[in-house]
């Protein structure tokens, strides 16, 4: 839709005082009198279905909101939209259209419940009616779900107060109290860090079987994937049939094309495989560039053709290959903030198997975004006769829905029950690969994404990018929470400082022991002890006991490894970490079975193994005494 891109581009990024007094600045195709208002769309992925607010929902006894008795108590409710939609409390940025809609939806649960409890005006409300809102939100099914709202959900309700308060002075009625007086809306909606449950992250087992499949579906399946699309065209064009006709002889011609080639090859044999395989090819890139790069799903889906470019470092003897594209995280133009990415090599691959995807619809379409799909319709359709009006980028929901049948195809499990796989569990995975460790993991991040140098990881992503910086920053600090709390819980810890943590750490019971095992936890991290978290143990870090002479900041990551942790005074083993020393002593003795090892290497090789079946015992023994 150019045309409507156009439309959205001349729209300035912050209005200038409402635009002059233009309060319909936001809209596309309504005006403020409408009884539904269309919002003129954020970026690309709201052009093809823009966000409707509809004016004229339903109150008890038949009644509507556009009724004319009502029309004073409408007017401050768009009021209230128009300044949400313009400013944020937090950035002071325009907000985007879909957190408008939510705070809308909260507005109408308000009315609902203002028409039911009798109230005219929003100045009529008081504290007590605060509370009995809120005792009504938590009581009041969600739609389709039997259980009540949680403490979160009721929070991100309350917060639509906060704006009737900061706004109060611009609207013609507002609520004249302070809703959280001496607090804020998470106290006030029973929310606290017990509850709190952070989107998923994939796990280790999971990440790595997904990575290393969706490369090898790059690296294997693209290049045959792209040579049958060929074929099929030029079958599909080539003759004359109504219907499907043209389905059937593309698959002749492919099973033609394929005649001869070793099953081994993978050749696509029919235009149901082709469509198939197509599609795991789009599922195969968004999965390469969220996991091995971090940018969110919205960053992705604007990417476009020629984002691959390449940058001069400073200390780096190579050019740096960079993504190019754009942040629309608390940014209020149209088309985002500019940003680069650093990209490892597979990232840049499945950019460049999208871009040979994308050329037909680019070329019709006159677009040059990456990922350009029909909007209606699948299977092999979406590539004859496309119209370019029946071209979007596909919505997040939509790509949700191909990674489940792509984790469902690979067959991903975790704890024997399918994982399912969603768009944020890439970026979410990418911070906390960062975060693994201590945070020094820059080095290991730097590696992972091939940066020559320290200082272009630092840059490019602790420096420039903040926001990636701070999600990193919050899964070190959840980390730590959770490396705690199973300290605090486990029947059985192990090295030097586990039996200190053993013999001090208090008892928990009772039905409260969940929650406040997990305040303890924060407490101790809030205290300011530095943990370091790896595959092979804790480390609680005290500087006067390190064993890799680490400074007052935390451990040395140049001499931090296992053989240093297992004799420092700073070293937890439990029983998370038997896996790793297990795969120890099998690697140490399978090295001194090896006849031409030198003498040096076998004393070093059996002080390791002595180190690694110590650690063992320690564990073993630890958890027999403990049950």
């Amino acid at each position: 839709m150019p045309a409507l891109q156009d439309i959205v581009t001349d729209r300035p990024a912050v209005p200038a005082g409402e635009r002059a007094g233009d309060r319909g600045w936001f809209l596309l195709d309504s005006r403020w009198e409408d009884d539904v208002w269309i919002l003129a769309p954020g970026n690309a992925l709201e052009e093809r279905q823009p966000v409707r607010l509809r004016w004229d929902f339903d109150l008890r006894d038949g009644r509507r909101f556009t009724d004319e008795r009502y029309a004073t108590l409408r007017e401050t409710s768009r009021q209230l939209v128009a300044l949400i939609r313009s400013r944020s409390l937090s950035t002071g940025l325009p907000l985007r259209p879909s957190t408008v809609a939510q705070y809308f939806h909260t507005l109408r649960c308000l009315l609902q419940w203002m028409d039911g409890e009798g109230f005219s005006r929003f100045g009529a409300l008081d504290p007590p009616a605060l509370l009995e809102f809120q005792q009504w939100l938590r009581t009041r099914p969600l739609t389709g779900h039997p259980s009540q709202r949680a403490p979160g959900t009721v929070q991100r309700h309350l917060y639509l107060f906060a704006y009737f308060h900061r706004f109060r002075g611009e609207l013609d009625d507002s609520v004249c109290f302070d809703p959280f007086a001496g607090h804020d809306q998470r106290q006030a909606a029973g929310y606290h860090e017990g509850l709190r449950r952070p989107w998923p992250y994939t796990p280790d087992t999971v990440a790595v079987a997904l990575v290393q499949a969706a490369i090898d579906i790059l690296t294997r399946d693209a290049p045959i994937v792209l040579r049958a699309w060929p074929t099929y065209r030029q079958a599909a064009t080539g003759g004359r049939g109504a219907g499907h006709a043209h389905t059937g002889r593309a698959t002749r011609a492919l099973r033609s094309a394929s005649a001869g080639i070793p099953d081994g090859d993978s050749p696509v044999r029919s235009v149901r495989e082709l469509v198939l395989r197509t599609d795991l090819l789009y599922a195969a890139c968004f999965v390469v560039i969220s996991y091995l790069v971090g940018p969110r799903v919205s960053e992705i889906l604007h990417l476009k053709a020629g984002c691959v470019q390449h940058r001069c470092a400073d200390g780096a003897s190579e050019p740096v290959t960079v993504i190019v594209g754009a942040i629309f995280k608390r940014q209020s133009g149209y088309h985002g903030r500019p940003h680069e990415w650093v990209a490892p090599p597979a990232a840049v691959q499945a950019v460049a198997v999208l871009e040979a995807l994308s050329a037909g619809h680019r070329a019709v379409s006159g677009r040059d975004e990456l990922w350009l799909r029909r909007w209606h319709g699948n299977g092999a359709t979406e590539w004859h006769e496309v119209l370019p009006e029946l071209l979007e980028i596909p919505s997040i929901a939509r790509i949700n829905i191909q990674l489940q049948r792509f984790g469902a195809w690979l067959g991903l499990t975790h704890q024997d029950r399918p994982w399912r796989l969603s768009t944020h569990q890439g970026r979410k995975t990418f911070a906390r690969f960062a975060a693994l460790r201590d945070r020094t993991c820059l080095f290991a991040l730097a590696q992972q994404l091939g940066h020559r140098e320290r200082a272009e990881t630092d840059h490019g992503y602790a420096g420039s990018d903040y926001r990636l910086a701070q999600e990193i920053d919050a899964e070190i600090l959840q980390q730590s929470v959770n490396a705690w709390e199973h300290m605090l819980a486990t029947p059985g810890l192990g090295g030097r400082a586990g039996e200190e943590i053993m013999a001090n750490r208090p008892r928990f019971r009772g039905k409260r022991m969940k929650e406040d095992l997990a305040s303890y936890a924060r407490l101790l991290v809030d205290a300011g002890l530095v943990l370091g978290i790896c595959d092979w143990g804790f480390c609680v870090y005290r500087e006067e006991h390190s064993a890799c002479l680490g400074n007052v900041a935390g451990p040395n990551p140049a001499r931090r490894e296992p053989s240093t942790c297992a004799r420092c005074k700073n070293f937890v083993v439990s029983q998370r970490h038997r896996p790793y020393w297990v795969e120890q002593v099998h690697r140490c003795e399978r090295l001194l079975d090896e006849p031409a090892l030198p003498r040096q290497t076998l004393r070093i090789v059996r002080a390791r193994l002595d180190e690694a079946r110590s650690l063992v015992r320690t564990i073993d023994s630890d958890g027999k005494e403990r049950s």
